[in-house]
């Protein structure tokens, strides 16, 4: 028999604009890092959003201007109370279950080279009613978790949060399936980074704001 599955709803935290990219402030401003963060943003909804698999899309931050600016562009906002990556998620996934979601894709902001199809294969990848799809980050942090059920395990975003998801998924009793792309592996952090978006970004909100401050 084949299982039929509601579409996905994506699930991108953001934090407050005030503590936007610290780890760039050695190459750019608050002001520009705060508008990188917003640009990467914009990258990752056009990427959700045109995924024929996704149906709807949840910003939660405690900042009022990010959640603006992601009605802005089709998400919506759910605003949280400072409460911290992992439990920021809890209560947006909260919120997903409640309109009778069957799985979350949880993306960092900062992933804008993410494409369609990555959001497709991730997807894709899960088969059964109970599934974990995570992808890895190139220092082995977490740059995608799908789940199904959404609050299939615990969550254990920050630092090298992979090999932790995987035991998490494990320990649910599920063999997690792991998806690996150069597009989902670069998030911006170090200045390096930048760089590789000048160099593969082309297209992209963040390549258009890179090259606008030269």
């Amino acid at each position: 028999m084949c299982l039929i599955y509601m579409p996905a709803w994506a699930i991108i935290p953001v934090k407050r604009l005030s503590e936007a990219k610290s780890s760039l402030s050695p190459s750019l401003t608050l002001e520009q890092r705060q508008r990188l963060v917003l640009s990467m943003l914009a990258d990752v909804l056009r990427a959700v959003h045109q995924a024929p698999s996704i149906a709807s899309s949840i910003v939660v931050s405690p900042d009022e201007k990010v959640l603006s600016f992601a009605r802005l562009h089709g998400a919506e906002g759910v605003t949280e109370p400072d409460l911290g990556l992992n439990e920021a998620l809890k209560l947006a996934i909260r919120h997903a279950i409640s309109k009778g979601v069957d799985s979350v894709l949880i993306l960092p902001a900062d992933l804008p080279l993410l494409k369609s199809a990555d959001v497709e294969n991730l997807i894709a990848m899960a088969s059964a009613p109970k599934d974990v799809v995570i992808a890895p980050s190139k220092a082995k942090g977490t740059n995608a978790l799908l789940l199904r059920p959404p609050d299939l395990i615990n969550l254990r975003f920050g630092g090298e949060s992979f090999p932790l998801h995987v035991k998490e998924a494990s320990q649910s009793g599920v063999r997690p399936r792991i998806y690996r792309s150069p597009t989902v592996a670069l998030d911006i952090d170090e200045p390096e980074d930048l760089l590789k978006i000048e160099t593969l970004g082309l297209g992209t909100r963040t390549y258009e704001f890179l090259c606008s401050l030269k």
